[in-house]
């Protein structure tokens, strides 16, 4: 049985991901519905992966057996498309067919709650509880749905590519050549829409045919999968390159020099732009993973930086009861005034207004954030498969590791998170999407930061 992670179900395609398992999955989401008379009105979304249109249809044959109309859209979309759309038309529930970044073999579903936000707590203990106990699937053809007039068909994309661009505040007319990778996903109609809507002359989209099995890889935006994109962008001369996940909300950039960048800089740079130059006002959110530079650049602008358990639902949380103007993960940002979740299309557009503002390399705008922040920190994710997470947490919860280092506080806010008296710290964490253990670290040296996490397996692996 597929459980609720911190984004949604997600399994192996014909093992825990099945058409059983999905239908259940929104049967139990119908009768939410009825119990808690919400919309009978759904948007529902999917991405390149294989058969997400097929599971994305059967979805709206259950929909459809309860009543409840849908809007299919016509094309693959972005998550983040969906989150705005069951927002902006106020919806109680969205359904977006994805696995996000995941490797190629899984699919999954994100579950959109009314404003576009993902499920609180108490929503995810009853679909992961009461789906176990569906017996009873209603569902109508397809084809039968579309003519009853209960599924209908529709492109979102203007709309939401519309309300980035409402978004930027200092448009004029970009020139910076750049390169986006959309990595074989679901962001292509909406890039090519933000190129039009902003008339971006100079920029140049690859990866953009459907690769249902990603090369047999996942779809992710790390550093080291994009070392080809990133070679490629040096050669043809490139302002800066950019590339989303498989459904549009993870991201990373690589400046004119072909230094890498993550959300951990992203967010920082758009939070201190949006605060300097926009001349707004608000905290930052960040997760429990996230660098120091966003906390370092709050501290800079006289606000603050709150910090959350990992998942968006908390990071939105946050920001809608502190009023703030970035959510920060190290994979995304979420933006005040757009959607509910992180979104790799909005960061793109603030970086193009970005670099337009400033008039340099994107090199040396973050070498001066940095430098104005008093950031020279090393930073490093990386994750471990385990025997036994129970084993594991027993240890942690009874003994404090050996690091070689003087911890000064703990936190189990998410996971464990040490801190040291030089002002590192590292994390470690179970994943809410996979079986792995996740291992964060933010140090004063690179060779420290390399030791800390050698040190860190060596104590996993001897458990």
């Amino acid at each position: 049985m597929m459980k609720i992670g911190t984004s949604g179900f997600r399994g192996i395609i014909g093992d825990e991901f099945t058409k059983e398992q999905v239908v259940k999955i929104i049967q139990c989401v119908c009768n939410q519905i009825d119990k808690k008379s919400l919309k009978k009105e759904v948007i529902v979304g999917y991405d390149n992966r294989f058969m997400s249109e097929v599971y994305a249809k059967w979805i709206c044959e259950v929909f459809a057996g309860n009543g409840v109309k849908t809007i299919y859209t016509q094309t693959s979309v972005p998550s983040p498309l969906v989150s705005l759309m069951t927002k902006k038309y106020k919806n109680d529930f969205g359904i977006m067919v994805t696995a996000s970044h995941n490797p190629y073999y899984y699919n999954g579903i994100k579950v959109f709650v009314a404003e576009g936000k993902e499920p609180d707590s108490e929503l995810e203990k009853i679909l992961n509880t009461e789906t176990e106990n569906i017996t009873l699937i209603n569902a109508l053809d397809y084809d039968l749905a579309i003519k009853n007039g209960l599924v209908t068909t529709k492109d979102y994309t203007s709309e939401f590519v519309t309300n980035i661009v409402n978004l930027l505040k200092f448009k004029s007319n970009f020139k910076a050549k750049v390169l986006f990778n959309v990595m074989n996903g679901s962001s292509f109609n909406a890039i090519m829409e933000l190129k039009k809507q902003l008339n971006l002359t100079n920029l140049d989209v690859v990866n953009t045919n459907r690769d249902a099995l990603f090369n047999l890889d996942g779809p992710i935006p790390n550093e080291d999968k994009l070392q080809d994109f990133k070679k490629y962008a040096l050669e043809k001369g490139y302002d800066f390159a950019f590339a989303t996940d498989g459904d549009g909300d993870r991201i990373a950039l690589f400046d004119e020099k072909g230094n890498f960048y993550c959300g951990n800089e992203l967010n920082a740079l758009i939070y201190y732009f949006t605060v300097k130059e926009k001349k707004q006002t608000g905290p930052v959110v960040k997760n429990v993973t996230v660098s120091k530079l966003v906390e370092n650049v709050a501290n800079l602008l006289g606000e603050k930086a709150i910090e959350t358990k990992i998942g968006f639902k908390n990071v939105t949380e946050a920001l809608v009861n502190n009023n703030a103007l970035v959510g920060a993960e190290n994979s995304g940002s979420e933006i005040k005034g757009h959607t509910f979740c992180k979104d790799g299309l909005i960061v793109f557009a603030l970086a193009l207004e970005i670099l337009e503002y400033y008039k340099k390399p994107f090199s040396e705008i973050f070498a001066d954030l940095k430098k104005q922040a008093n950031y020279n920190m090393s930073y490093k994710e990386t994750s471990i498969k385990v025997a036994s997470k129970e084993n594991i947490i027993n240890y942690l919860n009874n003994n404090t590791p050996n690091f070689n280092k003087k911890i000064v506080s703990t936190s189990t806010l998410d996971g464990y998170k040490y801190y040291f008296e030089d002002g590192a710290w590292l994390s470690i964490r179970f994943s809410g999407t996979e079986n792995l253990l996740r291992i964060v670290a933010e140090t004063n040296t690179k060779e420290e930061l390399e030791s800390i996490i050698e040190t860190t397996f060596d104590i996993i692996k001897a458990i």
